[in-house]
């Protein structure tokens, strides 16, 4: 796939109109650019969700659709040089489809520069950790997110940060940011400016961000701006399934590799995987980060790669989604889902934080142990 990346700032005024029939009605978007770029960037389909009934279906991120980890990197690459370098560079993003998304700037700002670079995600998973403060997405079938207080080695030289990079893959409105920024902006005295950044910028006259009342200059940075409005069918009234997970996920979870900060990159010593065939390589949940570095280093030794998520957002089979495998959680009888999964000749793997039963939900599945 061919991605096209174009400045925003410096096309034509008028917007193109474009049209997507999905099962929940007639979607239009207002943009700047043209349907072959859109169609390298995002599709659509629609949520098991009442309260939100389209879903973007980013075609860059891993997420829903297979995705090359070089396609991804570029990416990443991408939005860090919109960033631009900068000393003392704290990075956050918003779980669970942006915690891949926000590392991977992450990765990439540090591996540009020679500053530190600290990455962290909300998370939806409870931890033994002291909690910094909470943030809720009206929006999300999983309201809740949960910011952990930076690990003691880290907490010191985050505070003193110039520098606060925000990362969704899409930003409608700004709410979830606003609220997140009211919060954190009081642990960040030194802060120069804030970049909110996304590969979708959908806010334009939306932007609730523009009520927010600070002194630190807020930049925006995107691959594609856009307008977005749905005209919704009458006969579309979705709900949620009956095991979705809405709550905190109460079993172990890993607090160093994000959800309590992380220098970048990661530095550890990773258990390569071992393929010499087609490989599709399978995150789990929050866990982005470590797959994609596994994923990437094998495609760098010759073998086509294919990255992709397990998820607990709920959606249905249509349009731009084909398949959904439901996959039994850990805990507490819920249930998470995988789209467009395509195993056919390929290697499979997972690496999720823990190995347990509901991921190996196929006989050709292979759970890797990511620790080296």
């Amino acid at each position: 796939m061919t991605i096209i990346f174009k400045n925003v700032g410096e096309l034509s005024l008028q917007y193109l109109k474009h049209v997507y029939d999905i099962k929940a009605g007639t979607l239009l978007l207002q943009t700047k650019e043209n349907r072959e770029t859109l169609d390298s960037i995002v599709g659509f389909a629609c949520r098991e969700n009442p309260k939100r009934h389209f879903i973007l279906i980013n075609k860059l991120i891993g997420r829903y659709t297979p995705t090359a980890p070089s396609l991804m990197r570029a990416t990443y690459n991408k939005l860090a040089e919109k960033i631009g370098s900068g000393t003392g560079c704290y990075v956050v993003s918003f779980a669970e489809a942006a915690t891949g998304l926000g590392a991977g700037v992450a990765d990439s700002l540090a591996r540009a520069q020679n500053e530190p670079v600290y990455f962290q995600h909300t998370t939806r998973h409870k931890l033994e950790q002291e909690l910094w403060f909470t943030v809720d997405e009206a929006h999300s079938h999983a309201v809740n997110h949960m910011f952990y207080k930076p690990s003691d080695d880290l907490y010191n030289e985050i505070i003193k940060s110039k520098k606060l990079i925000i990362i969704d893959d899409e930003i409608t409105t700004g709410r979830t940011i606003k609220v997140f920024l009211s919060k954190i902006l009081a642990f960040l005295p030194d802060l120069e400016e804030v970049v909110i950044t996304s590969i979708v910028d959908l806010m334009d006259q939306n932007n609730q961000l523009q009520t927010l009342d600070v002194a630190v200059p807020i930049r925006y940075v995107s691959l594609l701006k856009a307008n977005i409005s749905l005209q919704k069918d009458p006969s579309f009234n979705p709900s949620l399934p009956t095991k979705v997970n809405a709550g905190l996920d109460h079993s172990a979870s890993i607090a160093s590799v994000g959800r309590c900060a992380l220098r970048m990159p990661y530095n550890k010593c990773l258990n390569a995987i071992k393929s010499e065939q087609s490989t599709l390589v399978i995150a789990d949940g929050e866990h982005q980060y470590i797959p994609f570095l596994l994923a990437e280093e094998l495609e760098k030794k010759g073998v086509e790669v294919a990255f992709q998520a397990i998820n607990r957002s709920p959606i249905l089979v249509c349009d731009e989604i084909v398949n959904k495998v439901k996959i039994a959680a850990k805990a507490e009888q819920t249930e998470h889902y995988l789209y467009n999964f395509f195993p056919e000749n390929k290697s499979v793997f997972v690496i999720s934080e823990h190995e347990y039963d509901g991921l190996l939900f196929s006989e050709k599945i292979q759970y890797h142990e990511w620790r080296g």
